[in-house]
């Protein structure tokens, strides 16, 4: 048996690498191998990382001590008349292809907690066989749930996703031979849904043991720990067989190290000493079925067509909803027909500031997407300095037009400038703060063209900063 072991890495330096071949239609890139030399410096280098940062190794969890605390942190969802917080849908993205990933918590950024600088992560070297193999897998063990299995294209960006990259060994990021994978997530109770987690196909040879240590990863970042009974996909170590999630009060198994979010466990196993895996899977994201409906997306400020004068600061205001929980969208600032910011609300901010703005023509549009991929968007112009054309009152917003497919998840990105997005107000619930060892981030990356764009207040619901 070999145990789903720790695995994290880093050293700050990026390993170089090169273009190959093509894995669904799309470029992979091969790091080469590394040397001894190197090697043992990338793992002297994340020993030191996770000593210095103070963080529990608990098998293929290493997370901030908060994971493992009794009780939950302030503000975290109300737990005494049970699991109170509304399930979600999300989607997991399978990373075949590798990339560049750095520290932090967010998916759509190729952040990582278990990157401690920045690293070419390796790409997966298998046959397109073996992996749609264990795709089928992965996707079969969360058929039940409102869970969506992304792995030919990324999803956009401003859709809340999580990430299981699917390549590599563990001495690529300086962990020893014979681990599997690992999750760097202090995530109880699926709070922050853009986690990245690690699974390490160059050390499976089955296709099965590829899946099976993903969607541990995977739960892990959801909240859920080792367990006793090796049918289970919980289990702390890689068995053969067809595996399960846990239907019932299963005890912990605690042989690789402390079990974490106990304070979510005990709503479902009141004994304390337990946990259900489909009784937390399915109060996260509810049972599994279809959705149709797009998101509804109005633009209640400014309204459509309003004139401005210089230099005024726009403030945009937005109703964003969806028959589903887990929704995602961004902001978009269009001048004189030119794109100067593409911001996804990363903290499910529903209202900004634009400021410093020269004169001109604004096209200020809202497009939101849901986990089946169903579109919608709504669009305002804005003269700022100038008269628009006679054309009588403004109406307001467009009144969310659904526009169909999912945007595929090109990354348009900002592009470079001097003003930085700075969140004000995140209504975040209460969430531990990333000095506290949240998983989380913010894009603080620079707006364009002196456009200030301005996070005034964050009226969706909660998730850490």
């Amino acid at each position: 048996m070999v145990p789903l072991v720790l695995a994290l890495i880093g050293a700050a330096t990026t390993i170089a690498a090169e273009p190959s071949d093509t894995l669904f239609g799309q470029p992979r890139t091969i790091a080469p191998p590394l040397d001894e030399a190197t090697i043992e410096a990338r793992r002297e280098a994340f020993d030191a990382a996770i000593d210095e940062l103070g963080w529990v190794r608990a098998g293929d969890m290493i997370a901030p001590a908060e994971r493992f605390a009794a009780e939950p942190p302030p503000g975290f969802p109300a737990l005494e008349a049970g699991w109170e917080d509304p399930p979600h849908r999300t989607t997991i993205y399978l990373n075949f292809l590798g990339g560049e990933l750095k520290h932090g918590t967010n998916a759509s950024e190729n952040q990582s907690n278990c990157i401690m600088g920045t690293v070419q992560y390796p790409a997966y070297v298998g046959t397109e066989a073996k992996a749609l193999a264990a795709i089928q897998v992965f996707e079969t063990k969360l058929a039940p749930y409102g869970v969506r299995v992304a792995w030919e294209k990324r999803p956009p960006k401003e859709l809340p996703y999580s990430m299981v990259m699917m390549g590599g060994k563990p001495q690529d990021i300086g962990m020893g031979a014979g681990t599997l994978g690992v999750s760097c997530s202090s995530d109880c109770g699926d709070q922050w849904w853009r986690d990245t987690t690690l699974a390490f196909t160059g050390a499976a040879s089955q296709a099965t043991t590829i899946a099976y240590t993903a969607l541990q990863e995977a739960a892990h970042a959801m909240g859920l720990d080792h367990i006793d009974g090796s049918a289970n996909i919980m289990y702390p170590y890689a068995t053969s067989g067809d595996k399960v999630w846990a239907n019932g009060c299963t005890k912990f198994n605690d042989a690789t190290g402390p079990i974490g979010c106990t304070y979510v466990h005990k709503v479902f196993c009141p004994d304390e000493m337990s946990q259900d895996d489909h009784a937390e899977l399915t109060a996260f994201f509810g049972p599994n079925s279809p959705d149709e409906e797009a998101p509804i997306v109005n633009i209640t400020e400014p309204a459509d067509g309003a004139e401005l004068a210089s230099g005024e600061t726009i403030i945009v205001k937005a109703d964003i909803t969806d028959n589903f929980e887990g929704a995602g969208w961004k902001i978009m600032v269009y001048q004189d027909g030119n794109l100067l910011a593409d911001n996804p609300a990363y903290k499910f901010e529903k209202a900004w500031t634009l400021s410093s703005l020269p004169d001109g023509v604004y096209l200020i549009k809202i497009s939101a997407v849901d986990h089946d991929l169903n579109t919608a968007e709504d669009q305002v112009t804005i003269y700022l300095g100038q008269s628009g054309p006679d054309t009588g009152a403004g109406t307001g917003g467009t009144g969310g037009t659904d526009s169909g497919a999912g945007t595929g998840g090109t990354d348009s990105g900002v592009a470079t400038g001097g003003v930085t997005a700075t969140a004000t107000d995140s209504a975040t619930g209460g969430m531990m703060t990333e000095e506290e060892g949240c998983a989380c981030a913010v894009d603080t990356r620079p707006l364009p063209l002196g456009l200030g764009l301005l996070v005034l207040m964050a009226l969706g619901r909660r998730r850490r900063d």
